[in-house]
């Protein structure tokens, strides 16, 4: 099951990611790919407001690496793997992360290679126009496959 959609602008992106967070149980992991400039950080964003976050908390943890934002409904915790090689993973304490009953948000997920879950809710952005991106959804495991079937995305007003 993979779902297709184009996002007309960052409100829009950042609009899936509060659908997506209505959805989220303890453990869930959302993985965002895409190139630099695709919406990934907005789509984090819409994840901690949909979970009850101040989206102003939110902002590309590059150089950090990771951000724990526990004032919502659930912990989020942002992950950004762009400056790490696959062999500095185990410093950064992200599989801690994954077991802490939160949502985890991976943005540059292809860092952490084979070390990502299995059971993940990959988000795939791509530059269609200016503002517009396009967006596919797919499942790699059935706690995600429930995560996507419960956001209804083929309902009126999705």
């Amino acid at each position: 099951m993979t779902v297709e959609l184009v996002s007309h602008s960052s409100l829009h992106t950042q609009r899936l990611g509060e659908r997506i967070a209505r959805e989220a149980r303890p453990g869930d992991v959302i993985a965002l790919w895409g190139e630099l400039g695709t919406g990934k950080t907005v789509l984090a964003r819409g994840i901690a407001e949909g979970l009850g976050i101040d989206e102003e908390e939110v902002t590309s943890p590059t150089f950090i690496i990771l951000h724990e934002h526990s004032t919502g409904r659930l912990p989020l915790f942002h992950l950004d793997l762009y400056r790490l090689a696959t062999s500095d993973l185990g410093s950064t304490g992200w599989e801690e992360c994954l077991d802490a009953g939160g949502v985890t948000v991976i943005e540059w997920p292809e860092r952490a290679g084979d070390a990502l879950p299995p059971d993940r809710l990959d988000v795939r952005l791509a530059h269609i126009a200016e503002s517009k991106r396009g967006v596919v959804l797919e499942p790699t495991g059935p706690r995600s496959r429930e995560l996507l079937e419960g956001m209804r995305l083929d309902a009126p007003g999705a």
